[in-house]
């Protein structure tokens, strides 16, 4: 494929040879280990070793929302468990799958990667597969410079914050509240939603929340003169797909540069497409000196994010020769995670699945909003391109009000949460919610979803809408049953 390595002539017999013929071959037996045949045995014991050997809490709690299911394949944006069931996933691995579930395309590149003897990871050399994708991604984002890889969104910002303190000699850093930007503890530091940090404090210090939506508040934290950054999402996703006004990020921006504070976005679950642009920056025409990227840039195969940033903080970071590997990581730039996001790119731009994003996603929001009339359940729907969220409102009739009441005082998210059970049980679709303790429920279909699958999504929400709106009966003792729940 395009982005294969093409080495020198006087290098090319190294490429071309058998294992026999390798001067590097490994002179030992086969190792007999088959990884599909373990996988197919052992398939449905997933929650027993999640809960004895990783995450007993998780396990527990898929089990109490019918989420435990023994996915056996995975395509587009389609699942099957091992009984043939197929659903239709609007999770896509929180925006990871924006091209979809094993994508032949970047399957195909990482088997021929695999199937050579690729040098990696050698550490002291100059890899040549991190230079291209980090071209790649500088001429889709044209006003930055630079590129640093790392592996995932909380790396990423980790290193978006320490890169702006570098160079601007500045300690404070300010975000918004409701925010979320990952739960390493610089990344936990800047998000703003106290469930996420409970437990974990004391965190950095000089990081403050401010209001999102609001400049005025920002502009009088940005005048102190002491903030080295402000980290933002665009769209704020775990606070329940929260669009800001058209003049607040253009605002953000222009307050930024006259007091002299670098603008970081936070585009990790926004960018790559899924907003129908390459960056949800692109809607309102800000150019944000740093943006971080993840999920969607792994074509759902490899960990991989990556900070693109202005050359002067790159090069102002790594200042000197001695200050060269001031900050990495050791996987960072690795061959599969660069030859991933190198695929993805061109699946992005060959399928021209930007445009579909855009097409399908005001197909999605067009076929919603009729429920806000119909249904007084259904708040709000919004969104913007393949991120779209559906929000619920307290009910006027009283006995509907009276249910709605009595779950939020056991639990605020658990009317939203309860709503996902049978859109799974019985509709195969599968959804979340938009943030801990949110009315929202998200909706985020890979960039391949059709309208066929758009229609099955609202044939089945509509289903479960009217099952709401029948008190009582089966959804609220689905809903009582988890709340009960909810209370151990």
């Amino acid at each position: 494929m395009w982005f294969r390595p093409v080495p020198p002539p006087e290098a090319r017999d190294l490429f071309d040879m058998d294992d026999s013929q390798s001067p590097g071959r490994y002179n030992t037996p086969p190792i007999e280990f088959d990884i599909l045949n373990l996988f197919r045995q052992r398939l449905g014991e997933n929650s027993k070793l999640h809960a004895k050997y990783i995450n007993p809490a998780w396990a527990k709690s898929m089990q109490l929302i019918g989420y435990d299911r023994i996915y056996a394949r995975a395509e587009g944006c389609h699942l099957w468990d091992k009984d043939g069931r197929r659903y239709l996933d609007c999770i896509s691995s929180f925006c990871v799958s924006n091209i979809g579930h094993n994508h032949p395309a970047v399957r195909r590149a990482l088997a021929d990667v695999l199937g050579e003897s690729l040098p990696n990871l050698i550490q002291l050399d100059i890899p040549l597969l991190s230079g291209l994708l980090a071209e790649a991604l500088v001429k889709r984002i044209p006003w930055l410079d630079m590129v640093f890889f790392a592996n995932s969104g909380s790396e990423a910002i980790e290193a978006a914050l320490k890169f702006a303190r570098c160079v601007t000699k500045r300690p404070r850093i300010l975000y918004a509240d409701h925010s979320y930007h990952g739960l390493t503890y610089g990344a936990l530091s800047v998000t703003g939603h106290a469930m996420w940090r409970e437990g974990f404090e004391p965190l950095l210090p000089e990081t403050k929340a401010v209001p999102f939506d609001d400049a005025d508040a920002l502009e009088r934290n940005l005048a102190a003169g002491n903030v080295a950054a402000v980290v933002l999402e665009p769209i704020q996703v775990g606070a329940g797909i929260i669009i800001p006004s058209d003049g607040y990020l253009p605002r953000v921006q222009e307050l930024c540069r006259k007091h002299k504070a670098i603008l970081i976005f936070d585009e990790i679950h926004t960018g790559f497409g899924r907003t129908g642009t390459f960056l949800a920056a692109e809607h309102w025409k800000v150019e944000p000196d740093i943006v971080c990227l993840s999920k969607g840039l792994s074509g759902a195969m490899v960990p991989v994010s990556a900070v693109v940033a202005r050359k002067e903080i790159i090069q102002g970071v790594f200042s000197r020769l001695d200050r060269s590997e001031v900050h990495a990581t050791t996987f960072g730039g690795n061959n599969l995670a660069m030859v991933s996001g190198l695929a993805a790119l061109a699946v992005l731009d060959g399928e021209n699945l930007l445009a579909r994003c855009r097409e399908m996603g005001e197909y999605f929001l067009q076929s919603l909003q009729p429920f806000t009339q119909k249904y007084e359940l259904v708040k709000a729907v919004r969104g913007k391109g393949l991120l779209i969220g559906v929000e619920f409102g307290e009910p006027k009739s009283f006995m509907l009000r009276q249910a709605w009441t009595l779950m939020h005082k056991i639990n605020p998210g658990l009317f939203a949460q309860a709503f996902t059970i049978p859109l799974l049980e019985k509709h195969a679709v599968l959804t979340q919610v938009a943030g801990s303790n949110q009315d929202v429920l998200k909706i985020a279909p890979s960039l391949v979803v059709t309208r066929e699958d758009v229609d099955w999504f609202v044939r089945a929400f509509d289903a479960v809408l009217a099952s709401t709106h029948k008190f009582p009966g089966p959804f609220w003792e689905v809903a009582m049953s988890l709340a009960k729940n909810a209370l151990l």
